[in-house]
């Protein structure tokens, strides 16, 4: 169970990883479609 949790946290700190990124850009000042198509190329895994 507690490796079950482990996996699961990891996953989800990957996916804050990310999105993290390109939602700092924005904020940043980047504009945002930039930000979708440095996410889309860049940041998507698997």
């Amino acid at each position: 169970m507690k490796r079950q949790l482990t996996n699961m946290k990891a996953r989800i700190d990957n996916v804050y990883g990310k999105v993290g990124v390109p939602i700092l850009m924005y904020f940043l000042g980047v504009p945002g479609f930039l930000c979708v198509l440095v996410w889309f190329f860049a940041f998507r895994g698997k």
